[in-house]
């Protein structure tokens, strides 16, 4: 697979498998969150973070959520290895949005308006989104009109 020059694949998850990711040439920079009560030296909810260049590979635990992204002006190539032939894959913010408004506003509190919950939808890419602002502007990479 490959990932363009500030590609990023937004937070999602395999719900029937683990995930083991191999990068074969650039860089690509993920994050991982594990199941609740995972937590760091202080306490706070662990998230994993790691840069890998070519010939390092990192797990993605099964059920975890996680996203990539590439943060560099030439594409990244890696290979996306499954323990499950159906290992399913699930957009988070397209399965947090499908709920009913009344639990997003619920979920969300206040930071969401139940008013502006249409337009903040609508606002959350759908799965490979270009978007790092610095990394577009470093790699000299002019946004699409919508």
């Amino acid at each position: 697979m490959s990932s363009v020059a500030c590609g990023m694949n937004t937070l999602h998850i395999h719900p029937r498998s683990a995930e083991l990711q191999i990068v074969t040439s650039g860089r690509l920079v993920t994050e991982m969150v594990p199941e609740n009560d995972v937590n760091d030296a202080d306490g706070k909810r662990r998230v994993i973070r790691t840069e890998l260049t070519a010939n390092m590979m990192t797990p993605f635990y099964q059920g975890s959520v996680h996203t990539q992204f590439n943060p560099d002006c030439e594409p990244a190539t890696f290979i996306a290895a499954f323990f499950s032939e159906d290992f399913g894959a699930g957009q988070v913010q397209d399965e947090t949005f499908a709920l009913s408004d009344d639990v997003i506003v619920a979920t969300f509190g206040q930071s969401i308006a139940g008013e502006n919950i249409d337009r903040v939808c609508k606002a959350i890419p759908t799965s490979i989104a270009l978007g790092v602002d610095e990394c577009l502007k470093k790699c000299n990479i002019h946004k699409r009109a919508i």
